[in-house]
């Protein structure tokens, strides 16, 4: 019995010493497990906090790249309709002057007229011959220059809008590639999950590992009970330790298998701690490209000053554009009242033409009767002379014989005789005339 009670009694204390050195492995495991789970908890807001700092940022610069767009497009718009107004001005100018090359002018004024000096004098005379069309090339080329460089501004912008794209491109795929694992409450609940499972596992062993104690406490106090009862030769009842000792490899085994389950959860601890890191570090990574962007003089600056230093030169270059095509619009006024100015010419000199004439008539005809009523008075002077004059001295009526008052009507100064203008040239400019 007494070697049975040592046999039984060393097994226990290998037992509980085995035991003792599993759960001493699970307890600095459980201590590493806690740091690990108390970094989580500490990371993993830092992580959450980080993040959405930086999905706010990029949201602002998204919005800025939508002021952009916006600011680009409408930039582009107001070119397109400057552009617009440019080809109608440009094209009136052209059929304005289609029409004063081909508006001949009639033979008969330029008879009156001075031919510009750059033209042969054989040279069919048109009204496009008596502009200077200079002024008209100037102001559209100066208009087509301000064009030239608003479209400079609005590319310009555009190519902003583009690299600002990319960027935030960039920085979603560095912010997609950081976070490779969830940040919604998982986290939180994957720390709690874990410490149950070891909080639980731990309990199991601390109550496995007191079973063993009492084992070998019950044992140390049989062993006692034996020699003390040596002289008496009382037997003990050893079965129910005998029985304990049997199950010593399975209660072994169970406090392996917890170790294992504490380790796992301590590997997993690790491993999401590892990986928040890596997250926390590479989300860092891209607060660094962000805050690049968003510093006093960074891209976000530049950007929103060069949009406000394309807002102030495309209004100046507007306005501009503005004063040219009103120059343009004016001269294409002036040359549509230049063309009809000479059709009301051509009326014009068919109206004097026509009063010279009867001017000339009516002076005929007042001459032709002052030339009547002189005759017809000198004849009757001549009569009076023959039946009474001959018996009347000269000293004594002398004014008697004198011839009556020569009137005659002349014309004030000369003037130029005007062309008979044809009756095709009349009614031509009649029609324009008429249908403005």
């Amino acid at each position: 019995m007494d070697d049975k009670l040592i046999e039984l009694l060393i097994a226990a204390k290998k037992a509980l010493l085995t035991g003792q050195a599993i759960c001493e492995q699970a307890n600095a495991l459980s201590h590493d497990s806690e740091q690990a789970a108390d970094a989580i908890e500490k990371t993993w807001p830092r992580i959450v906090f980080v993040h959405n700092h930086i999905l706010v940022q990029l949201t602002t610069l998204h919005r800025i790249r939508e002021f952009l767009v916006a600011n680009s497009q409408a930039k582009r718009a107001t070119l397109k309709e400057r552009e617009a107004t440019f080809a109608k001005v440009s094209f009136d100018l052209q059929e304005i002057f289609a029409t004063l090359r081909s508006s001949e002018i009639d033979p008969n004024i330029l008879q009156l007229s001075r031919a510009p000096d750059t033209l042969p004098s054989h040279a069919k005379r048109t009204l496009f011959d008596y502009i200077q069309d200079e002024a008209v090339l100037e102001f559209q080329q100066l208009a087509d220059d301000e064009i030239g460089k608003v479209e400079i501004l609005c590319s310009s912008l555009e190519n902003s809008e583009k690299q600002l794209s990319t960027k935030i491109s960039e920085l979603a795929s560095m912010l997609e590639t950081a976070v490779s694992i969830s940040l919604d409450d998982s986290t939180a609940n994957f720390v709690s999950t874990k410490t149950q499972i070891q909080e639980s596992e731990m309990a199991t062993m601390a109550d496995i590992l007191n079973s063993l104690t009492n084992h070998y406490d019950q044992l140390g106090e049989a062993t006692r009970l034996w020699r003390s009862n040596l002289e008496t030769g009382q037997q003990l009842d050893i079965s129910v330790l005998q029985d304990d000792n049997d199950h010593l490899p399975d209660i072994l085994e169970d406090l392996k298998e917890s170790l294992e389950i504490v380790s796992s959860v301590k590997e997993e601890l690790d491993v999401r701690l590892k990986v928040l890191q890596t997250v926390q570090d590479e989300l860092l990574k891209v607060l660094d490209h962000l805050d690049v962007i968003n510093i006093a003089g960074g891209v976000a600056d530049t950007i929103l000053e060069r949009m406000s230093q394309v807002d102030a030169e495309s209004a100046e270059h507007e306005s501009h554009m503005d004063h040219y095509f009103d120059q343009l619009t004016s001269l294409t006024g002036w040359y549509q009242q230049f063309i009809l100015s000479y059709h009301h010419l051509v009326l014009e000199v068919n109206r004097r033409q026509k009063v010279a004439y009867q001017q000339e008539q009516l002076r005929q005809e007042l001459m032709q009767s002052l030339k009547n009523a002189y005759e017809g008075e000198v004849q009757k002077r001549q009569d009076w002379v023959t039946e009474h004059g001959q018996f009347l001295p000269e000293d004594l009526c002398a004014f008697i014989f004198d011839p009556p008052a020569k009137l005659t009507v002349h014309k004030d100064n000369e003037v130029r005789v005007l062309p008979e203008i044809p009756e095709e040239a009349i009614q031509t400019a009649m029609h324009k005339v008429n249908k403005t």
